[in-house]
This record gives C-alpha cells, sequence and structure tokens, in this order.
C-alpha cells in the first residue's frame, strides 16, 4: 500500500499537468473559433471533472506528506 501511495503521488503532478494544459488549449481555441465548441462540449465536462479529482487527490497526497515530514 506505501509503495501505491509513493507511486500514485509521482503520477498525479503529472496527470494535472496534461489536463490543466489540455483545458487552456481547448479554452484558447474556442476563444479563437467558438464554432468548434470546445467548452460546451459532454467531453470537456468530463475531462474537467477528472481534473477537479485529480486536483483534490494531488492536495491531499501533499498534506499527507507535509504531515509525515513533521
Amino acid at each position: 500500500m506505501k509503495r501505491f501511495f509513493s507511486v500514485l503521488c509521482r503520477i498525479l503532478p503529472h496527470a494535472v499537468l496534461i489536463l490543466s494544459v489540455m483545458m487552456l488549449v481547448f479554452f484558447v481555441i474556442d476563444l479563437i473559433n467558438p464554432a468548434m465548441a470546445f467548452l460546451n462540449n459532454s467531453i470537456t465536462k468530463y475531462l474537467l471533472a477528472v481534473l477537479s479529482v485529480l486536483s483534490g487527490a494531488l492536495a491531499i497526497c501533499y498534506v499527507l506528506r507535509e504531515e509525515k515530514k513533521h
């Protein structure tokens, strides 16, 4: 379980970064060409949900890691 937690804490920042960049690209593309409707797409809603869950999990990882240090 400890190894799983360690691997998860190393993977989460990368996943959050990738999804964040994807959302920013979708936002810029949607500003340039609203006809593509990236922000009104159901896939984007799921990506936002995944990004929110991963961000929460990443925050929990860092809080737990800081508690172990002290």
